[in-house]
C-alpha cells in the first residue's frame, strides 16, 4: 500500500474543514418585506398625462443597504424607485401608466447587491376614481344587489381603508346606508366606464339615507369627510351626487342652492383642489308627491349651480317609474339600478372624457385662431393664438368665446373649456401701406445668397434684416421707423463685398457662372462631375448644398415664382447620389407663390429657422406618413405654425 505524504494529509484536512464550514454557515436568504400601502385592488387616479405617481410604504427590520420598489406590468416594469427610512420605508414610483392590474415589487438589498428581503402587492391599478354621495338612492337601498362583471372595478371601504371588488352592498362611510335589497348603481357604472375607457375604475361611497342637503353640509358632513380622507392618497376625478328627494317637497330653492354650494366648497377645501362635481337632477320623492311645478323648480335649482366646466349637470332619473322602481316606489329595482348606472355613465363620458370643438366664427376675416377646429375636454385650460393673414394684424384683447351660456370670460387670452362646442372670434385689422413696402424690402434682402460675399458684409445685412423684422412685427411702428429700417437694409446691401472667384472647385463658383447680385441672386453652381463640401448645386428648380460625402441640404429655389416643389429622397450630382438630410434656414423665404411642398425624403433631421417664411398663405405640405409627427415638429420649430396644413 502506498504511503500518504504529510502534504497530502494537510490538503485533505483543509478540504474537509471547508466543507464543514460551508454546511453550517448561514446562507443569504430573502426575508419578507411587509407592504403597508397600497392595499390590494387599490386604484390611483390618473392625471392629464395618463399616468399616476404611486406612493409605496413598506416595513423591513433586517440589515439592508437600500430598499427599493417598482411596478411590474404584464410586458415590462418601471425603473426601481428607492424608498427612504429605517425599518419603516416610504417612497414614490413616478409616472406609472394608466392600466392594470399591476404588481408592486419591493426589495431590500445589502451592500453586496444581494436581495435580503422582498415583498409583492398584486392587483394595483391606475385609472379613474370617484366619490359618491347623497341620500339613499346613492347608497344601498335598491331592490336587489348588483355586481361589476369586470374584475378591474373596485370599491374602497372608507371606514378601514381596504379595497374590494365592486359588488353590492357597497362599503359606505355613513351609519344608515343599506335597506331593501341592498343594491346600488355603481357596479353598472363601473362596468360601463371600464368598457369605454379601458382603465380600472374605483368608488368610495358616502351616501346617507333620507339626508337633506343642509345635513350633508352640516351635521352629517363627517361621513363625506371620512370618504375624502380615505380616497385622498389615491386621487379622485369627481364627486357624484344623487340627492334631492328629501328637499324637493319643502326646502326653499334659495336655501337649497346655498347649502349645496357650501357642501361643494367644503369638499374642495378638504381635497385641496377644485374637484369636479356632477349633480344628478332629482326631485321625485314618492308616488303620492306629484307637484310638477315644484319638481321642475327644484331641478332648475340644481342645474343653476352647474357651470359646465367643473360642476356638471348629471342624469335625470325622475322619469324612471313603473318596474324601474322597487315595491316601495321610491327606490330603484334591479332594472332601475342598471338604467341609473347607464345614465351616470353617459353623462360622465360626455362631460369628462369627450372632446368638444372650438369653431371659428363664420364672420371672422383677416386671420384665423390656431386652436379652431381642435377638440378639448371640459375643464381644460385653452390659450388662444391669433394667426393674421398677410397684411393684417391681430387686435389685442379682441378674442371672444361664446357657448350656450353666452360669452365666456377670458384671462390673458385663456379660458376654461366647457363640455360643449364653442365659437371663437377675433378682430384683425389691415396694416398701413408702409408695412407692405418694408415687407417687400425684407424679402428682397433675404433672397441675397450670402455665400458669394465677405462675412462682415453678410453679418451687417443679417443684422439689418433682423432689425427690420422687429419693426415689422410691432404693429405700433410708425412710417418713420419703417423707412429707417428700409434705408438700413439698402445701405447693408450696398456695403456687400464679393468674394474673389476660385477655379479649384472650392466654395465659390467658377468664373463662367453667374454668382448673382444683391436682389438678383441668379443661379447657383451648375452640377458638374465633381463637387466639394460647401458647394451649392442646382438640380432642376432646387438648389442643394453639399454638407458631407453622400448628403446634401436644400438651400433654396432657382425660380421662386414656382407654385410647387418636391424635396426628393436623394439627388444625382455628377456620377454620385446624395441623400437629402436637411433644409437650410430661409431656404424658401419669399417664395410667395409656393402653395405645395411635397417632402419625399425620410431622412431629414433638421429644418432651419424661417425655412418657409413668407411663402403663400395657403401653402400645404405632404410628408411621408411615418414621418408626419416628426416633420410637423421640425416644421413648427422652423417657424411655420399652421399644423393643419401638413398632411401625410
Amino acid at each position: 500500500m502506498k504511503k500518504v505524504s504529510r502534504s497530502m494529509l494537510v490538503a485533505l484536512s483543509s478540504f474537509f474543514m471547508m466543507m464543514i464550514v460551508m454546511c453550517i454557515a448561514p446562507k443569504v436568504e430573502a426575508a419578507g418585506v411587509d407592504i403597508n400601502f397600497p392595499a390590494e385592488r387599490a386604484i390611483f387616479q390618473r392625471g392629464d398625462n395618463n399616468t399616476a405617481d404611486i406612493t409605496v410604504k413598506a416595513t423591513f427590520y433586517g440589515n439592508a443597504d437600500k430598499v427599493q420598489a417598482r411596478v411590474r406590468y404584464a410586458d415590462g416594469e418601471t425603473e426601481w424607485a428607492e424608498l427612504s427610512g429605517s425599518g419603516n420605508y416610504e417612497g414614490v414610483i413616478y409616472d406609472v401608466e394608466a392600466g392594470g392590474w399591476y404588481t408592486i415589487e419591493v426589495q431590500a438589498v445589502d451592500g453586496n447587491g444581494n436581495v435580503v428581503g422582498d415583498g409583492y402587492r398584486q392587483k394595483i391599478g391606475v385609472g379613474e376614481v370617484f366619490i359618491t354621495g347623497g341620500q339613499s338612492n346613492s347608497a344601498n337601498f335598491g331592490g336587489g344587489k348588483t355586481t361589476a362583471s369586470h374584475d378591474e372595478v373596485s370599491a374602497l371601504n372608507g371606514n378601514n381603508g381596504a379595497w374590494q371588488h365592486c359588488a353590492d352592498s357597497q362599503p359606505c362611510t355613513s351609519g344608515f346606508n343599506t335597506g331593501n335589497g341592498g343594491g346600488s348603481p355603481w357596479p353598472t357604472l363601473g362596468d360601463k366606464l371600464y368598457e369605454k375607457l379601458g382603465v380600472p375604475i374605483g368608488f368610495v361611497c358616502t351616501g346617507q339615507g333620507s339626508a337633506k342637503v343642509s345635513e350633508l353640509a352640516g351635521n352629517l358632513y363627517g361621513n363625506t369627510k371620512k370618504g375624502i380622507d380615505a380616497v385622498k392618497p389615491y386621487g379622485c376625478r369627481a364627486f357624484l351626487l344623487h340627492q334631492g328627494e328629501a328637499d324637493a317637497p319643502g326646502t326653499p330653492n334659495d336655501s337649497y342652492r346655498a347649502d349645496l354650494l357650501r357642501l361643494i366648497q367644503q369638499t374642495r377645501n378638504d381635497f385641496g383642489y377644485d374637484i369636479n362635481w356632477i349633480i344628478a337632477q332629482v326631485s321625485y320623492a314618492w308616488s303620492g308627491y306629484n307637484d310638477t311645478a315644484k319638481m321642475n323648480a327644484h331641478k332648475a335649482t340644481q342645474r343653476s349651480v352647474c357651470n359646465n366646466y367643473n360642476i356638471f349637470v348629471g342624469p335625470d332619473t325622475d322619469d324612471l317609474q313603473g318596474d324601474y322602481r322597487h315595491t316601495d316606489n321610491l327606490h330603484f329595482s334591479v332594472k332601475g339600478l342598471i338604467e341609473h348606472g347607464n345614465r351616470w355613465a353617459n353623462v360622465i363620458i360626455d362631460k369628462l372624457f369627450t372632446g368638444h370643438t372650438l369653431n371659428a366664427d363664420e364672420w371672422m376675416e383677416g386671420g384665423t385662431v390656431e386652436q379652431c377646429g381642435n377638440t378639448f375636454n371640459g375643464g381644460s385650460v385653452v390659450t388662444l393664438s391669433a394667426v393674421p393673414d398677410k397684411g393684417y394684424y391681430f387686435v389685442p384683447g379682441s378674442f371672444k368665446v361664446t357657448g350656450s351660456e353666452g360669452e365666456i370670460p377670458l384671462e390673458n387670452d385663456s379660458f376654461i373649456m366647457r363640455s360643449e362646442d364653442l365659437t371663437v372670434s377675433a378682430e384683425f385689422a389691415r396694416l398701413p401701406e408702409y408695412f407692405f413696402t418694408l415687407d417687400a424690402k425684407i424679402t428682397e434682402a433675404e433672397s441675397v445668397d450670402g455665400n458669394y460675399y465677405e462675412d462682415a458684409g453678410v453679418q451687417a445685412l443679417n443684422s439689418a434684416i433682423e432689425a427690420a423684422k422687429a419693426v415689422f412685427a410691432d404693429v405700433n411702428s410708425d412710417e418713420t421707423a419703417a423707412n429707417n429700417a428700409i434705408a438700413a437694409i439698402e445701405d447693408a446691401i450696398k456695403g456687400l463685398v464679393m468674394k474673389p472667384f476660385t477655379d479649384n472647385g472650392g466654395q465659390n463658383p467658377p468664373a463662367d457662372n453667374n454668382p448673382g447680385t444683391p436682389g438678383n441672386p441668379g443661379t447657383s453652381v451648375t452640377p458638374g462631375t465633381t463637387v466639394n463640401v460647401g458647394d451649392i448645386v442646382a438640380v432642376g428648380n432646387v438648389k442643394y448644398k453639399v454638407t458631407a460625402a453622400g448628403s446634401v441640404s436644400v438651400a433654396g429655389l432657382v425660380n421662386k415664382n414656382k407654385t410647387s416643389v418636391v424635396i426628393p429622397k436623394a439627388v444625382n450630382i455628377g456620377n454620385a447620389t446624395y441623400k437629402v438630410i436637411a433644409i437650410e434656414k430661409k431656404a424658401f423665404t419669399g417664395a410667395k407663390k409656393l402653395k405645395k411642398i411635397t417632402i419625399k425624403s425620410t431622412t431629414i433631421k433638421k429644418i432651419g429657422k424661417n425655412a418657409f417664411s413668407k411663402i403663400n398663405a395657403k401653402a400645404k405640405f405632404k410628408v411621408p406618413a411615418k414621418k408626419l409627427a416628426a416633420y410637423k415638429k421640425l416644421i413648427k420649430k422652423a417657424g411655420f405654425k399652421k399644423m393643419s396644413a401638413i398632411k401625410k
